[in-house]
């Protein structure tokens, strides 16, 4: 069986205010191409179908259904609410723009695991990865109370409800990498010089 025969539905979270990147997180320009575009390869190369969730139009160019919130300003509780309302399956395998290198493993390791009544999503050193994880589209309701009541803390949506969690250090050879986040420009330069071995300009 292959990934796409999974019943899923695929979101990419690019909706954020980006105020620490100083720009959309996204179509930040790395190594030659903007962010999301590496999201959009593997995903593609994984035949997964999938669409973005944002309220800038320019996102549109990469050929994908591109999505709006549907209740603005909530942050990743209101992407992960719009995705579950869009969402023509019962799980929802939902990524962030800013963590574009994700593996083929890490992906088909969560939809191995999807379960219809069960958030699922990673640890790394210690530290939660709520993106990428399954998010059931029964969990829709929950999650839109917490919306309505302004309790946007992602963390503690999840920890009210049924979940798992991947201890990606167990799975993982040493040569991936399972989760790596640019939030800042510090962030994109850090990994440059790691790769390049000196400083890179952006």
């Amino acid at each position: 069986m292959t990934l796409v025969d999974k019943s899923i539905s695929v979101f990419i979270l690019a909706g954020g205010k980006s105020s620490r990147m100083g720009e959309d997180k996204g179509l930040v320009i790395l190594e030659g191409k903007p962010m999301i575009s590496y999201l959009l390869e593997t995903l593609q190369e994984l035949e997964l179908p999938v669409s973005i969730i944002s309220n800038e139009s320019r996102y549109e160019v990469f050929g994908v259904p591109v999505y709006p919130d549907l209740v603005k300003d909530k942050g990743p509780l209101g992407g992960i609410f719009t995705a579950l309302c869009y969402s023509k399956s019962d799980n929802c395998l939902i990524l962030s723009c800013d963590s574009p290198f994700l593996s083929k493993s890490i992906i088909s390791n969560l939809l191995e695991r999807a379960k219809s009544d069960t958030v699922l999503f990673g640890q790394q050193s210690g530290e939660s990865h709520p993106f990428p994880g399954i998010y059931p589209v029964s969990v829709k309701m929950k999650l839109k109370r917490h919306l309505d009541l302004n309790l946007l803390k992602l963390q503690n949506f999840i920890s009210e409800g049924v979940h798992q969690v991947i201890l990606w250090d167990e799975l993982l050879s040493d040569t991936e990498k399972a989760i790596v986040n640019f939030n800042t420009p510090a962030d994109i330069q850090e990994w440059l010089e790691m790769i390049h071995g000196k400083p890179n300009k952006l």
